[in-house]
C-alpha cells in the first residue's frame, strides 16, 4: 500500500483529487464552480431531499495542525455560518490523530455533522487503496505509488538509467500532463517509436521522459542510451520488455550524422524496434536539425520517419496549459511570499502566460528562487519582463558578471564537449588548461572543487551515481547555445578547450562549429592541426583510437589531407594503423583508406587492419561500408586478399541475417503487396536486401541473398505487419473524473 504525502501535488491537484475521491465515497459528482465564487467551497452536491453536502480542501501538509485550526476557525467557520450547509466534509493533506480530528471537529460545529466527515492523510490513502482506478488516473500521484515506484527502480538496464529514473521522478511534480502527452504516447503505443521534435526549451526532454515513465510502470526495462545507439544493440533482449530512449539523438548539430555514423545506424534500430511488439523506441531531436538530416542524408530522409514524428509547438499550449506549468513552478519552487505577490498584483500571471516568449524553460528560470538572492522582490516583476524579453541573454548576468576566469573556464570546457562528462574527465581537461602557457594569466579562483560547488546548482549539475562516480553536465541546454555563441569566431579560446579536452564528443562539436558558421572552414583547420600536433608531441599518450581517428576526419573535412602532408598527421596515421585493432571505426577505415592512397600505408599493413577489426563492425551499415572502400584500394594481388574479401563477405551476409529488420525495411516491402501474398512478399524483401548489400558495397550473388532470406520468417512478419501487433491493455487514458475549471483565474484563485 501505498503512503503519499500528496506534497508532489499543488493544492488544485489535491482537490480534484479530493473530490474524485469523495465522489466515488458518497455516490456523487461533486460541482465546482469558477473564481472567487466559491467562499469556502471547493466541491457541493444535493442529496435526493435537497439538502446542500459541501466539500472543503485544505493542502497545508507543511503546516503545523495547530496552524490549521486556527485558520479554520477565524476564516473558514465565518464562511459556514453563511452558507449553512446541511452537511460539511473536510479533506486535509496533514496527517490526524484520534485527538486532531476531535479539536477540528469542536472548532467547526455544528457544520462537521462527525468526525468521519474529517478526512485526514491517512483517511485518504485508505480511500485510495480501495479505488485504485482514481490513483491511477491522477498521473503524478500514480507516479509515486510503491508499486510503481518498485517496478521503476527495478527496471533499469543500467545504473546510469536508473539515476536517469530517479532525476525524473524527483522532478515530477512539476511536470503538466497536457494534449501532448496523451497524443506522443498514443503515437508510441500505435508504432512503437517516436520523435519527439521541437525547437529548443518547449519541453521535448520532459515528455519524453514521462513517456518512458509509463512503460516502466508497465514492467518495461529502460535503457538511456547516453552517446551511441551501440548501448541499445548491446542489451537488446528479444524476450523481454524493453522501452529505450535517447535524448538528442543528432547531437547538437546534424554534422556528425551527415557521416553515416550515426543516421543509418538510427534507421536500422528504429526498423528492428517497430517489428518487435515488446519494446519502445523514445527520441528527441530539434526540429531543424532533424529536418536538415532527413534533407542531407538518405537513411532518414527515405526511412519513412515522418510517421513516427511527433512535433511539440509552442502553439499546441493551450493558455491553461501554460497557466498550469506556471502555477506548478510556482507552487514547487520555494519563493517566497514576498514575491508570489508580484506575480498576483494586477493579475500580472496573465502577461506572463500570453507572453510571446513563453517557454517552459524560461518560466523554470524565473521561478527559480535560488537565483534571486540580488533580486529584492520589489524588483522581480523587473527581472521577470527582462528575462521573458530577451530570453537569449538569461545566461548573460551569471556567466560574464558573476564568474570568474576559471569559472567560465570549466563551463568552456563542459560546453565544447556537447554532453555530460566523468567529473575526473573534466578535472583532468581543467588542469590541462591550467598548464597552457597562454593561461598563466588568468584571474580567480583556480581550485578545481570548490569552483565545482560554486557552479553546481546555477551553471551546471553535478550527479553521482550508485556506484559513486559523478558527472558533470549543463544546468541548462540553453547555456550552451548561450556560451557557443558568445565564443563564435574566437579561435584561441575554443582551441584552448579542445587541447584541454581530447573527448570524442568534442570532435563532435568542432565539426558542428564549422558547419554552423561559428568557425571558417580555415579556423577549423588550423584547430585540427594545433590539437594533431599537440597529440603528437605527446607520442598519442592517453587518447583513444577512435578520438584520434574522428579528428581527423574533421581535419579531412577542412580539406587538411589536401595540403602539405605534417608529420604529426602520419604519427596519428600510424597510431591508428598500430593501435587500431579490434578498435576501428568507419573514421579508422576512412583515415588508413587514405594513408594506402598515399602509400603511408602499404596494402599489407592495410589488409592485416581489416583481418583485425572484421568483428568491429557488427551491426553498423556505416562501418561495413568504410571497411569495403578500404579493400578497394588494396590490390587484389596482396597476399591474402581473396581471403579476407570472403571473410568481410561472410560477416556482413551474417550481421544483415542476424538483424534483418535492422538493415531491410520491413514495412516498405510489406506496403506494396496483399494480406497473405507470401511469395510478392518475398520478392519485394529480395528486391530490399539486394539494395543494401549494393549499399554495403558487396559484391553478392543469388545464394547470398537467399541465405538471408532463410533467416527471417515472411509469414509470421506479413501477419504482423497487418494485424495490430501492440498490446492494447487495460489501462486507463482518460483524465479525471473531475476536472479543473477551464478557466485561468480559477487556477490563481487564492479564495
Amino acid at each position: 500500500m501505498s503512503d503519499y504525502d500528496f506534497k508532489q501535488l499543488n493544492d488544485k491537484e489535491f482537490e480534484i483529487l479530493c473530490a474524485d475521491l469523495l465522489g466515488e465515497v458518497e455516490g456523487h459528482r461533486f460541482e465546482r464552480f469558477k473564481a472567487g465564487k466559491d467562499a469556502g467551497v471547493d466541491g457541493r452536491f444535493f442529496t435526493a431531499e435537497g439538502n446542500e453536502v459541501i466539500l472543503q480542501c485544505k493542502h497545508w501538509s507543511n503546516t503545523p495542525l495547530k496552524k490549521l485550526i486556527q485558520s479554520l476557525i477565524k476564516i473558514e467557520k465565518s464562511k459556514l455560518y453563511k452558507l449553512k450547509p446541511n452537511r460539511y466534509l473536510l479533506t486535509v493533506s496533514n496527517p490526524l490523530s484520534r485527538a486532531d480530528k476531535k479539536s477540528i471537529h469542536r472548532a467547526l460545529a455544528p457544520y462537521v455533522i462527525s468526525e468521519s466527515d474529517i478526512y485526514g492523510k491517512e483517511d485518504l490513502n485508505d480511500l485510495l487503496k480501495d479505488n485504485a482506478h482514481i490513483e491511477k488516473r491522477h498521473y503524478k500521484l500514480w507516479l509515486h505509488s510503491t508499486s510503481v515506484l518498485g517496478h521503476i527502480f527495478n527496471n533499469a538496464i543500467l545504473g546510469r538509467s536508473a539515476f536517469s529514473l530517479e532525476e525524473i521522478i524527483r522532478f515530477s511534480s512539476l511536470y503538466v500532463v497536457t494534449a501532448n502527452h496523451e497524443a506522443a504516447l498514443k503515437m508510441l503505443e500505435r508504432l512503437g517509436v517516436v520523435i519527439i521534435t521541437g525547437e529548443p526549451g518547449i519541453g521535448k526532454t520532459t515528455l519524453a521522459d514521462h513517456l518512458c515513465l509509463h512503460y516502466v510502470a508497465q514492467g518495461f526495462s529502460y535503457l538511456k542510451i547516453a552517446d551511441d545507439i551501440r548501448e541499445a544493440e548491446s542489451v537488446f533482449d528479444p524476450e523481454i520488455k524493453q522501452v529505450v530512449y535517447f535524448d538528442d539523438f543528432l547531437g547538437r548539430n546534424y554534422l556528425e550524422a551527415l557521416k553515416g555514423h550515426e543516421g543509418n545506424h538510427i534507421t536500422q534500430f528504429i526498423r528492428r524496434i517497430a517489428t518487435t511488439r515488446n519494446k519502445r523506441f523514445v527520441l528527441t531531436s530539434r526540429s531543424t536539425i532533424l529536418n536538415q538530416c532527413k534533407f542531407l542524408i538518405d537513411n532518414l530522409e527515405h526511412g519513412n520517419l515522418q510517421k513516427n514524428e511527433y512535433e511539440l509547438r509552442i502553439q499546441s499550449l493551450t493558455d491553461l496549459d501554460k497557466a498550469q506549468i506556471l502555477y506548478n513552478h510556482m507552487w514547487h519552487s520555494g519563493l517566497e511570499n514576498e514575491y508570489i505577490e508580484q506575480l498576483y498584483l494586477d493579475r500580472r500571471y496573465r502577461k506572463i502566460i500570453t507572453h510571446k516568449n513563453f517557454h517552459p524553460r524560461l518560466i523554470s528560470y524565473i521561478t527559480d528562487a535560488t537565483r534571486l538572492e540580488t533580486c529584492p522582490p520589489d524588483s522581480y516583476w523587473n527581472y521577470i519582463v527582462r528575462s521573458l524579453t530577451n530570453p537569449s541573454q538569461v545566461w548573460g548576468n551569471p556567466f560574464d558578471a558573476q564568474l570568474d576566469d576559471f569559472g567560465r573556464a570549466i563551463i568552456l570546457l563542459v560546453v565544447l564537449n556537447g554532453s555530460a562528462l566523468g567529473e575526473n574527465i573534466l578535472a583532468e581537461a581543467y588542469h590541462r588548461f591550467l598548464a597552457l602557457p597562454d593561461n598563466q594569466s588568468l584571474h580567480g579562483r583556480r581550485e578545481f572543487q570548490s569552483n565545482i560547488r560554486l557552479l553546481t546548482g546555477s551553471l551546471i549539475n553535478r550527479t553521482i551515481s550508485s556506484q559513486g562516480s559523478s558527472k558533470i553536465y549543463l544546468f541548462n541546454p540553453s547555456i550552451g547555445d548561450y556560451v557557443l555563441g558568445r565564443y563564435a569566431g574566437d579561435v584561441v579560446a575554443i582551441l584552448r578547450g579542445m587541447l584541454s579536452l581530447r573527448t570524442l564528443r568534442s570532435t563532435i562539436t568542432l565539426r558542428s562549429l564549422q558547419g554552423d558558421r561559428h568557425l571558417t572552414k580555415a579556423d577549423a583547420k588550423s584547430i585540427c592541426d594545433a590539437l594533431i600536433e599537440n597529440l603528437a608531441e605527446d607520442n598519442f599518450n592517453d587518447v583513444s583510437v577512435e578520438y584520434v581517428s574522428a579528428l581527423c576526419d574533421v581535419y579531412r573535412e577542412c580539406d587538411g589531407f589536401d595540403s602539405m602532408t605534417s608529420t604529426a598527421l602520419l604519427a596519428a596515421v600510424l597510431f591508428i594503423l598500430n593501435k587500431g585493432l579490434g578498435e576501428a571505426t568507419d573514421y579508422s577505415f576512412g583515415v588508413i583508406e587514405w594513408g594506402v592512397k598515399q602509400r603511408i600505408v602499404t596494402p599489407e599493413q592495410a589488409l592485416e587492419f581489416v583481418a583485425g577489426n572484421i568483428d568491429t563492425a557488427s551491426g553498423s551499415a556505416s562501418e561495413m561500408r568504410a571497411m569495403s572502400s578500404l579493400l578497394f584500394v588494396i590490390p587484389e594481388i596482396t597476399p591474402g586478399y581473396e581471403e579476407i574479401v570472403q571473410s568481410v563477405k561472410e560477416h556482413v551476409i551474417e550481421e544483415v541475417s542476424e538483424n534483418f529488420s535492422g538493415f531491410i525495411d520491413v514495412e516498405s516491402a510489406f506496403s506494396n503487396v496483399e494480406y497473405g501474398d507470401h511469395r510478392a512478399a518475398e520478392n519485394e524483401l529480395e528486391k530490399l536486401i539486394e539494395k543494401e548489400l549494393v549499399n554495403l558495397e558487396i559484391d553478392f550473388c543469388g545464394d547470398d541473398v537467399d541465405r538471408i532470406m532463410e533467416s527471417y520468417d515472411v509469414i509470421d512478419g506479413l501477419h504482423s505487419y497487418f494485424e495490430n501487433c501492440y498490446y492494447d491493455d487495460d489501462r486507463e487514458t482518460k483524465g479525471p473524473a473531475v476536472l479543473a475549471i477551464d478557466e485561468i483565474d480559477d487556477l490563481f484563485d487564492r479564495s
